[in-house]
């Protein structure tokens, strides 16, 4: 099929699917509709395969969507839809949060960052999807957390929509294309702009795996004295969600100090954040050689020194927050702190003190108020004795 014919086609296709009646068909039913009209003009060479399907938030096991791909496959995922949390509070999760992956059962768990996103096969097998889980438990799909009752309050679902490319596609090209044309799918040019531009950690850095890839984070220099440091790792959080990591190996001692600069200038959340519904926050954080972690965070309202352990599910056996500054007066200068890890450790979880710091964290998380925060992270130290380990 010539290039012509390719979009004469996807025209024609277009315009009889929209002469259609849209309004007594579902959400999921349109995107299905609309992502085969799309795709069937690419089938004749550059497209070997394609499936779509619906995981409602209920369906809590892996789902095996039948659709096989060898190692080297490339495989487009497109999505639509959330899963609330509590519709009376208004929370939910969008589509690219709660739908996860893996090849076969064995597989490496991953999720996309938006919903457009172009993955490589790392090995042969079916794909499986999975709603996100309390708490993962390794990196292959084991998880914690079983279906919780029906409830009016919760539901939703995600549309998928798998997309198997053939092994001489120029993927680039035909999305590249298919976005020029007047009669585009409104996915086609994301997903190039993602498949050109994939999520990358700041050199040295990794997101943690439980939570997946984000763009939260980035390296900066100061381009102006603003008091800061020259080096800096600017966040910036607006409906999602990142952990940030980079070892840090530390002996844990009676002197041992967390050391750091930040700049504030807008907190994602406008309420304590020591509940569910508003654990929206910017934070610095420990972690132990016992699995444990201790967080810094800037509060919107809690006092200044109180501590509360994580009120999400799958957190609040590891992690403990500790409020470093509290309200709007200081935000937007660059303030310099000092933590006495142990003694925050022995007032904040108590128990028998960990042996070492094996990381340090930045987080950033605005997916429950949906709101949006800015704050650069600089000077990061960590030791003892006048002996500092510099992780930023």
């Amino acid at each position: 099929m010539t290039m012509k014919h390719l979009w004469r086609s996807l025209v024609l296709s277009l315009a009889v699917a929209a002469a259609g009646s849209a309004g007594a068909q579902s959400a999921h039913e349109r995107f299905e509709e609309a992502v085969k009209t799309a795709v069937a003009p690419l089938a004749d060479g550059a497209v070997t395969g394609m499936k779509v399907l619906y995981l409602g938030a209920e369906h809590t096991p892996w789902l095996d969507s039948g659709f096989p791909v060898k190692a080297g496959d490339r495989v487009t995922v497109l999505l639509q839809g959330r899963v609330w949390l509590s519709r009376h509070y208004d929370i939910s999760l969008e589509a690219p949060l709660q739908l996860w992956r893996r090849i076969g059962e064995n597989g490496a768990i991953s999720r996309g960052l938006d919903a457009t996103d172009t993955f490589t096969a790392a090995e042969n097998g079916t794909v499986q999807l999975k709603n996100l889980p309390t708490r993962w438990l390794d990196a292959r799909g084991r998880y914690q957390g079983e279906a919780q009752p029906a409830s009016p309050d919760t539901g939703g679902g995600v549309s998928v929509a798998l997309i198997r490319w053939a092994p001489d596609a120029d993927v680039a090209a035909t999305l590249a294309a298919l976005a020029l044309h007047p009669a585009a799918p409104d996915w086609a040019a994301p997903a190039l702009a993602r498949l050109q531009s994939p999520p990358v950690a700041p050199d040295g850095w990794q997101y943690l795996w439980e939570l997946g890839p984000a763009e939260i984070f980035r390296e900066v220099r100061a381009s102006d004295d603003d008091g800061g440091p020259k080096r800096r790792m600017h966040a910036h959080t607006r409906n999602d969600v990142a952990i940030l990591q980079k070892p840090a190996e530390v002996a844990l001692t009676q002197d041992t100090e967390l050391k750091w600069s930040w700049r504030v200038d807008q907190l994602p959340g406008k309420q304590a954040e020591n509940s569910v519904i508003t654990h929206d926050y910017i934070s610095i954080a420990v972690e132990f050689d016992n699995g444990q972690d201790l967080t810094y965070l800037w509060s919107s309202a809690l006092p200044v020194g109180e501590t509360f352990r994580c009120p999400l599910p799958g957190w609040k056996d590891r992690e403990t927050h500790v409020v470093a500054r509290s309200g709007n007066t200081d935000l937007g200068r660059w303030l310099n702190e000092s933590r006495n890890v142990l003694q925050d450790y022995a007032k904040a979880v108590g128990g028998p003190p960990p042996q070492r710091i094996v990381r340090v964290w930045l987080i950033a998380n605005s997916v429950f108020g949906r709101g949006e925060g800015r704050a650069q992270f600089g000077d990061i130290r960590i030791g003892a004795g006048g002996t500092d380990l510099a992780v930023w």
